[in-house]
């Protein structure tokens, strides 16, 4: 990747106008700190971040993310207010711009909610297995009061777990539920949850 940027910058540079410059960040693990992290290469020289050089006069051109890497092409006024050469105004490039971070940070946290689900996912199989399915059900199908596990939703479950907490209801007269049900929370339910939907 970083002969690539380098040759970008060779090639590009001796192209572009003097007040046009290019900066890069490689392998960057959060799009939500990208503005403020120091860039690599041209008038950001490692030292100054996309926030700086928007506060020195320079005008965001264009970015390119490719996986955690990014390059943005950095002008002065006088020169972004030329259409581009796609014909694209500095306000639509703006607008382009924005709409790809926002676009890279929902991906981010989709990603990240993904891993979670999987996370809790696999933890949650042994201790459903362990201490959820001789009285519920391989799959949560066994109906234990007036529902199967399975067709419960997380709420459900997280309020269920509260009631036989408390001792309210019809779980108050659970024998076995509460030798159960002590290591249980918020997360361990999500996670009981996420295994009995995949195995459905």
């Amino acid at each position: 990747m970083k002969k690539s940027i380098i040759s970008t910058f060779i090639l590009l540079g001796s192209s572009l106008l003097a007040d046009t410059t290019m900066c890069f960040k490689e392998n960057h693990p959060s799009i939500a700190t990208i503005e403020s992290t120091p860039l690599n290469g041209g008038a950001c020289a490692g030292k100054y971040s996309i926030n700086d050089m928007k506060k020195k006069g320079w005008l965001v051109d264009d970015i390119k993310i490719n996986g955690n890497s990014y390059i943005y092409i950095l002008k002065t006024p006088d020169n972004a207010k030329a259409i581009t050469p796609s014909g694209i105004s500095q306000e639509q490039m703006e607008a382009n711009i924005m709409a790809k971070l926002e676009a890279k940070k929902e991906a981010e946290e989709t990603a990240r909610v993904e891993k979670e689900s999987e996370e809790l996912r696999v933890e949650a199989q042994d201790l459903y297995v362990a201490q959820c399915q001789n009285c519920h059900g391989e799959k949560g199908e066994s109906r234990k009061g007036n529902s199967r596990l399975k067709d419960l939703t997380i709420a459900d479950m997280q309020e269920a777990l509260r009631e036989y907490k408390l001792g309210v209801g019809e779980k108050a007269s659970s024998v076995y539920a509460p030798v159960h049900i002590n290591f249980l929370n918020d997360k361990s339910i999500k996670g009981i949850k996420a295994y009995l939907d995949s195995i459905q």
